[in-house]
């Protein structure tokens, strides 16, 4: 670190680049007060920003601290040699310029579906549900006119999981501690300009040598996910509703169909709620004695064939349940300012909110879960949500504007909890999709939440693809996707080649697992017909056959922090966001465009064969088939697993 007084300033450089100077004449650091107003209504969320942020006046350093007239920043290096920006007496909104490159590229903040680089973009620090109900009425409508869809701007879409972090192309990383609203203005040539309107705690800086190693410094720094379950690698865990007689149905078509099955999951286990959307769950947590009667001893039954019973949870009660009723009389459940439950509408049904910050709500919670859940043998859930906090809520404890994206992380501490204090980790798994920046502590799994059953680039399955890397890029080590989608909404519905196109692609990341669709009767399943079975068998078995590999990869996360799914040019001069590594040997070009039978790829050096056809491609542009059930998908020729590869 290298910290230099200069004319009417300072300049902090760090490893060789400098990161901030400022002067009276060009000040890079500025304060204001917070004037930001949000809202919500169902889950969307308004802005109004009338902060006004005006130059702070610089005093001096002394002993690595640098002096304003009102607060103060400590430079201190910490044990593992990153640089740590620690504010002192702040008490006002702030706005930092960074030192920028104008041909660097930035990648991270979470979970991105439309864009990888954000350079360029100003990204909003809110999480929140990522896509709105404007933009499902624009796509509804187009669709039923024939029209193009529209390509929204980048400030119009969202993330569930946002994270103050970015990875930039000079291999650094800047990740902020701060909870509250704020901008990421990656849109200027020369800088990167931050802008925080709740309590800015510290900012720390690491600069490696390459964009794996500062990849796997931010793993190590954000902390790893636990190791996942071995099972987890002995197939797919198919979604399956309507009760225990259709799951066990279902059942025997996998067996019969040599379908490799490691899981059932029942999101509706504890009942089903039809609704213009679709069909959903009653959000009550305890099994439904109708749909599945004697759960425990079935659950028994199927763990004997090595099928894992999964099940759904949120931290929401529907105000129609028992559950909603005693969480109320017991004053668990977020309330509104005028007193009372704070009622929100997900679709046609309101629900209330557990209160997180309340220690009696939580731990009452998390019984509810070892009770309505582990002691029945349940190995899985998705744990669901938690982007609906509204900033004028009342809690127990705390500030709602503050807690607002530090609520899913909350979340996700609880079910962690759940699984440590019943020592089942490493042996069951929750994945939840909403996060903001100590989530990885936390979540034993991520999933990318709901895209839409269809090939669109922003909501469809491209979009998955994109935020498996983004992800890869936060210091998030896996994720997955639902194997064909969820949102159906009327004119579109999920096709058979959709299905199996999104099944190529989740068989070469380290979970698949289905999702029928909020529509399921609307959109392709696994057994839709005989082809679909046995391509079904073919990429689940795929799967399976990969364990080896999966879990060398993964212990390569756990031992040096490189994330499993991983960008090209974490290894190579390559920048796309078409295509993926698993691990370093195996190279996957996912077919994302409906109709396509052929592909252009980039083969990134000398010696890789496709997993399929056998044949070997060297560096450079090529030109390859893919019809059905045969994605453009390539392994190291020299690989320590090609005798793995070449059984596939």
């Amino acid at each position: 670190m290298e910290l230099l007084e200069i004319s009417g300033g300072f300049k902090l450089s760090f490893k060789g680049k400098v990161l901030i100077k400022h002067t009276a004449l060009l000040p890079a650091i500025f304060s204001g007060k917070d004037q930001i107003d949000i809202s919500m209504k169902n889950g969307d969320f308004k802005f109004v920003d009338r902060t006004v942020f005006t130059p702070v006046e610089y005093v001096g350093i002394e002993n690595n601290i640098i002096k304003f007239s009102d607060f103060q920043i400590s430079c201190e290096l910490d044990q593992n040699g990153r640089l740590d920006l620690i504010f002192i007496n702040l008490q006002k909104a702030m706005k930092i310029n960074f030192e920028a490159e104008p041909e660097e590229k930035i990648f991270g903040m979470g979970e991105q579906f439309t864009e990888l680089d954000l350079r360029g973009k100003i990204v909003k620090n809110w999480v929140e549900e990522h896509i709105t109900r404007k933009q499902i009425y624009s796509k509804i409508l187009r669709s039923a006119l024939h029209l193009k869809m529209k390509k929204w701007k980048y400030e119009d879409y969202r993330t569930y999981f946002i994270m103050p972090t970015y990875i930039s192309s000079d291999n650094y990383f800047v990740s902020v501690d701060t909870d509250g609203f704020a901008y990421c203005d990656f849109s200027k040539k020369n800088y990167h300009s931050l802008s925080f309107y709740s309590e800015l705690k510290k900012i720390t800086i690491s600069k490696k040598q390459s964009m794996l190693e500062i990849s796997a410094d931010l793993c190590d720094f954000k902390g790893k996910m636990p190791k996942l379950p071995e099972w987890i690698y002995d197939g797919m865990i198919f979604a399956v509703q309507g009760g225990t007689e259709i799951v066990n149905e279902k059942l025997k078509k996998l067996e019969a169909g040599d379908v490799a099955v490691n899981g059932i999951w029942s999101q509706d286990w504890c009942g089903e709620l039809f609704t213009f959307f679709g069909k959903q769950v009653f959000w009550n947590w305890e099994v439904d004695k109708l749909l599945y009667p004697n759960l425990q001893e079935n659950i028994l039954l199927w763990e004997k064939k090595g099928v894992k019973f999964f099940a759904y949870i949120n931290p929401y009660l529907n105000e129609f349940g028992e559950l909603f009723k005693e969480a109320n009389n017991l004053g668990y459940l977020v309330e509104s300012p005028e007193g009372g439950p704070f009622l929100t509408k997900a679709t046609s049904f309101n629900f209330g909110i557990i209160d997180l910050t309340n220690i009696n709500a939580y731990n009452w919670f998390k019984q509810l879960i070892k009770t309505n859940y582990l002691s029945l043998g349940i190995k899985g859930w998705m744990a669901d949500f938690g982007e609906y906090l509204p900033s004028d809520c009342k809690l127990k404890n705390g500030n709602p504007k503050d807690l607002h994206n530090v609520w899913p992380d909350l979340w996700a501490k609880l079910n962690r909890e759940v699984i440590e204090e019943m020592n089942l980790i490493s042996q069951a798994v929750f994945f939840n999709r909403a996060g903001y920046k100590d989530n990885t502590k936390y979540t034993t799994l991520i999933w990318n939440g709901d895209q839409h059953v269809d090939f669109s680039d922003d909501f469809g399955m491209a979009s998955a693809l994109r935020a498996a890397l983004s992800l890869s890029m936060s210091g998030v080590g896996f994720s997955h996707s639902d194997v064909g989608g969820y949102t159906t909404v009327p004119t579109i519905s999920r096709t058979k080649e959709l299905y199996i196109r999104w099944l190529e692609m989740c068989a070469f990341t380290p979970v698949m697992r289905s999702h029928e669709g909020n529509k399921p009767w609307k959109n392709v399943q696994f057994d839709y017909d005989f082809d679909t079975i046995e391509l079904t068998a073919k990429f689940t078995n795929i799967h399976k056959k990969l364990k080896p590999y999966f879990l060398d990869v993964e212990n390569q996360y756990h031992s040096k922090g490189y994330p499993m799914i991983r960008p090209l040019f974490f290894h190579y001069d390559i920048y796309t966001d078409a295509a993926f590594l698993l691990g370093q040997d195996l190279l996957v070009y996912p077919v994302i465009n409906k109709g396509c039978c052929e592909m252009k790829v980039e083969i990134p050096s000398n010696g890789w064969i496709h997993l399929f056809s056998k044949k070997t491609y060297d560096k450079g542009m090529h030109q390859v088939k893919c019809p059905l059930g045969e994605p453009a998908v390539f392994y190291k020729k020299e690989s320590q697993f090609s005798s793995v590869f070449k059984t596939i």
